[in-house]
């Protein structure tokens, strides 16, 4: 009965040892299996990570590209507009210097003019006052004929337009009695107009009435009376 017991006592720490020795390989093999998938996990998650920071790095990147384009476009659309003033402007000063040099073109060719006139002295026995000459007839015709005369000398009548040509007229004519001037009315209380039609203007001087001795030598025509 004691031999019996022993063994059987033998069989059951070694069955215990058994099972000790699987429940031990289990562990490890289980601490093995989750070593290994939180090993895999954490290189997961560095990837990820790594992966993050390049999205954000290129996000980055992208971003400051696209600020730079933009400054980019802003800057070209400034010096656009600025060069749009500057083409305004620039078409305004030749406007202005068109209009300048046609002033002047303008200006050259009455100079150049004036001074062909100058150069070009009055026929012989007229006299010359600016650019204007004159001439006083030694021979008495009648108004019609008169005026007859100046056409044919390719010239006109008289025509006083100031106080200044009046007193040249005066003190040029001193030698002679009379003279016809282009001042005419066509009926008696009628309009005084010149040759050319234009109105006489009273303030160069008055039409003396018939018998007055002012302006004698002045003659204007009237349709009624001299």
């Amino acid at each position: 009965m004691l031999e019996m017991a022993e063994e059987v006592t033998y069989a059951d720490l070694k069955f215990i040892t058994l099972q000790q020795s699987k429940k031990e390989e289990f562990h490890q093999t289980k601490n093995k299996a989750f070593s290994s998938v939180k090993s895999h996990w954490r290189s997961v998650a560095i990837s990820l990570g790594i992966f993050c920071l390049v999205l954000l790095g290129t996000a980055g990147t992208l971003g400051f590209m696209v600020m730079q384009a933009s400054q980019r476009v802003s800057s070209q659309n400034e010096n656009l507009t600025l060069q749009k003033e500057m083409f305004e402007n620039l078409l305004t000063e030749l406007n202005v210097l068109q209009a300048q040099n046609l002033n002047l073109s303008e200006t050259v060719q009455q100079l150049s003019s004036h001074r062909g006139r100058q150069c070009s002295p009055c026929p012989e026995k007229w006299l010359q006052r600016g650019d204007n000459c004159y001439f006083f007839s030694t021979k008495w015709n009648t108004w019609e004929e008169g005026k007859s005369q100046c056409i044919t000398l390719n010239s006109r009548f008289l025509k006083i337009e100031s106080k200044e040509e009046l007193e040249f007229i005066l003190e040029s004519a001193q030698s002679y009695n009379s003279y016809w001037i282009g001042l005419f009315r066509s009926r008696a209380g009628g309009p005084w107009l010149w040759d050319d039609n234009s109105t006489f203007i009273t303030d160069l001087f008055n039409i003396p009435d018939a018998g007055s001795s002012n302006y004698p030598h002045l003659c204007i025509y009237s349709g009624w009376e001299i």
